[in-house]
């Protein structure tokens, strides 16, 4: 059967049915717009919906055994680690007066709804912090015809299981309005095509969420959040960021650990042992890409005196071919 939808039929009905908001931060959407994320986006955070009497929310929970609800415990740590962690702005007003789920319910959607792009991601990130923290020590069982390799990998997918669902329907939303943000497991980064994401950066920052790579994993951290700030230090600071990522990377796969050596030291001493693709248009591109990097770090890092301040479009070509970096490296180890 190959029935087709009136939008596969009608280029101009799509386009109606389904806006291209382009890219947009999320302090430019509407109040309205919010609530329809909110509640396309509630079944993760609550289990009954949300009453409205005299312009004044309240929820109705689970008694007094509400801390056996994981949802529950999730809204009521992060709100409450939120006004921990920025005492002097206190955002969970009502929390602050009266410590109970019921007040952390109030504020996680008040500030869901009225408050800054930044306290709202912060918000959203201290609470996927709690959603993978439930998992984190987590075993399983491993098969005896299980490679180490594959248990590992098991290990880790169950392990970022709650939060990899979370993101997955987060950013399947943020496409939908245009919200130039995708969630990954570093954290928000900045949001490519739907294609770049889907096919490089989630497979690689996935891989690379690994223990093994905890110290490229932070660098990158560090470089998101310095891209998210939009000045011309933020990007500087992103791409040194950056290149020490790929720099870390390269130091693990080829000695084990970080430390030492330089990326074109580290690049042919990898292709010799084979650690990482050594045919002919890999080489060129390694080649490439390292000129690419020493000229930047160079010009624009924060690692040598610059002669200019980096810009969010050759920021994010660094942050591009990164991930490129990345990904053909580990499709050899794949």
């Amino acid at each position: 059967m190959n029935f087709k939808l009136w939008s596969e039929l009608n280029p101009k009905a799509k386009k109606e049915l389904k806006p291209d908001f382009g890219f947009r931060n999320w302090n430019s959407l509407s109040e309205d717009e919010k609530y329809k994320i909110w509640k396309y986006l509630k079944t993760h955070f609550f289990n009954n919906e949300i009453k409205k009497e005299y312009k004044n929310y309240y929820y109705e929970f689970y008694g007094e055994n509400w801390e056996k609800e994981s949802k529950s415990k999730r809204i009521f740590l992060s709100i409450a680690f939120l006004n921990r962690k920025y005492k002097a702005k206190s955002y969970a007003k009502k929390f602050l007066e009266d410590v109970t789920l019921n007040s952390a319910c109030y504020d996680f959607y008040e500030i869901f709804i009225k408050q800054d792009e930044h306290v709202v991601m912060e918000l959203l990130s201290l609470y996927c912090k709690v959603l993978i923290s439930e998992r984190a020590e987590s075993t399983m069982n491993k098969r005896e015809d299980e490679t180490e390799e594959d248990y590992q990998e098991k290990l880790q997918n169950y392990r970022w299981g709650y939060f990899d669902k979370f993101s997955e329907d987060l950013n399947d939303v943020f496409i939908d309005f245009g919200i130039n943000l995708c969630l990954t497991r570093q954290g928000f980064i900045p949001r490519q095509e739907e294609k770049i994401i889907n096919e490089i950066y989630e497979p690689v920052l996935n891989y690379l969420s690994h223990p093994k790579w905890k110290e490229v994993s932070m660098l990158l951290s560090d470089c998101f959040d310095e891209y998210r700030k939009n000045t011309p230090q933020g990007y500087s600071n992103c791409i040194t960021n950056t290149i020490s990522a790929v720099q870390a990377f390269l130091q693990i796969i080829v000695n084990g650990r970080t430390g030492k050596d330089e990326i074109s030291k580290l690049i042919t001493e990898g292709q010799k042992r084979n650690s990482i693709p050594n045919d002919f248009f890999t080489k060129k591109l390694f080649e490439n890409i390292e000129s690419i990097f020493a000229r930047e770090r160079q010009e624009t890092g924060i690692g040598h005196p610059k002669k200019e301040y980096a810009t969010e479009k050759n920021t994010r070509t660094i942050l591009n071919l990164a991930m490129i970096f990345f990904q053909h490296c580990i499709q050899i180890k794949s």
